[in-house]
């Protein structure tokens, strides 16, 4: 059977196995070994360098949205934040509680729309998920709600044309997930909308090409790409890191 929307992100793991023909045993490995046995591992940990950059010095208290297998709630942890991560497949908490790694972090099955009751935060982070919600608005309305004054919300999220990008119409005919568009320009939005009193945008440094800088060539076309990376994100909503202060 196939599910859309909300009930296949709850059935995420089970429609994973099904969906590559793999054993479920195998759909876990995938899942568990996140980020480093992907090929878009050097983007995934360039991002959480990138976020960990813009978070105030540990110790605060975090709570990690959309965790999926709980990767990021536990580099976050280690870095010394005290963590909770909640994700709406139970099978996910299930395999972020099976490789938990400390104290510091705890994981809850949990409708990141709906009210959550975890407590106050220092900051409320959302790693490429507010794209797959139904109801973006309801998730950063919680966010704002989890928040203590001054906290900060960090998303980063693939921007304009996402959605009809040939991987996500594809990921949506084998998985039947959410795949929004989420820009700038709506995420701002959204977050005043909350409440927030201040939304800041930065460029998404994962998405800015390496070139070798040690000739004058190099260092030429790395300015191009990071003129390029500038560009597309302020001019055409290409994804960018949100930070959003409460």
């Amino acid at each position: 059977m196939h599910h859309s929307g909300k009930q296949a992100e709850i059935l995420y793991v089970a429609n994973l196995a099904a969906a590559l023909n793999i054993s479920r045993e195998k759909a876990d490995g995938m899942l568990t070994g996140k980020p480093f046995n992907e090929t878009r591992r050097g983007w995934y940990l360039m991002d959480l360098g990138q976020i960990m950059k813009l978070l105030p010095e540990p110790p605060k208290r975090l709570l990690d949205l959309g965790c999926g297998p709980g990767w990021t709630s536990r580099m976050f942890a280690m870095a010394g934040y005290d963590v909770v991560g909640v994700d709406i497949c139970p099978e996910m908490i299930e395999l972020a509680r099976s490789t938990q790694g400390g104290s510091h972090v705890r994981f809850e099955i949990c409708d990141y729309e709906a009210p959550l009751d975890f407590g106050t935060f220092d900051l409320v982070v959302i790693y490429d998920a507010l794209h797959h919600a139904t109801d973006a608005a309801a998730v950063v309305r919680r966010a704002y709600e989890s928040l203590r004054e001054g906290g900060l919300f960090v998303t980063a999220e693939p921007g304009s044309g996402h959605s009809q990008a040939e991987s996500s119409v594809k990921i949506i005919e084998l998985m039947g997930t959410t795949e929004n568009d989420m820009p700038f320009a709506c995420q701002k939005d959204l977050l005043l909308a909350a409440g927030f009193s201040e939304v800041r945008q930065y460029l998404r440094l994962s998405e800015l090409p390496l070139e070798a800088v040690s000739t004058e060539g190099g260092r030429a076309l790395q300015g191009e790409h990071f003129r390029a990376l500038d560009y597309h994100t302020a001019a055409q909503g290409f994804t960018s890191i949100v930070v959003g202060v409460k």
